[in-house]
């Protein structure tokens, strides 16, 4: 049995619509991206990738992204922009309601 082709594009992540496009021969990943509307504030800019139909990648590591031809079933993503501060503030908060419980335990203790 042989599938049948897919005939859309999806266009996924910190883009504003996205979206499944239909699939148009000789497009690239630039054009996908300006009929999603484009990244949006939050998007990684440098981190774009495509995930084949196949199971293959395309990143910037190993292609020039934005010019790589889609193929049907292809997959555009444009991840989030990960800030590190926000996460090392979550940690550091976590911690100290963690070291609150610990001295509000230890004041009951002593208490007793």
């Amino acid at each position: 049995m042989v599938p049948r082709i897919p005939s859309n594009v999806n266009v996924q992540g910190q883009v504003y619509s996205a979206n499944a496009f239909l699939f148009a021969p000789g497009q690239t990943v630039l054009k996908y991206l300006e009929r999603a509307g484009g990244p949006d504030r939050e998007a990684d800019r440098k981190r774009i990738f495509v995930l084949r139909a196949d199971g293959s990648v395309v990143s910037r590591q190993y292609a020039h992204v934005l010019a790589a031809p889609i193929y049907p079933g292809d997959t555009v993503v444009v991840p989030p922009v990960l800030d590190k501060r926000a996460i090392l503030q979550r940690i550091l908060a976590i911690s100290q309601v963690i070291g609150n419980i610990g001295f509000g335990a230890a004041a009951i203790n002593v208490l007793r």
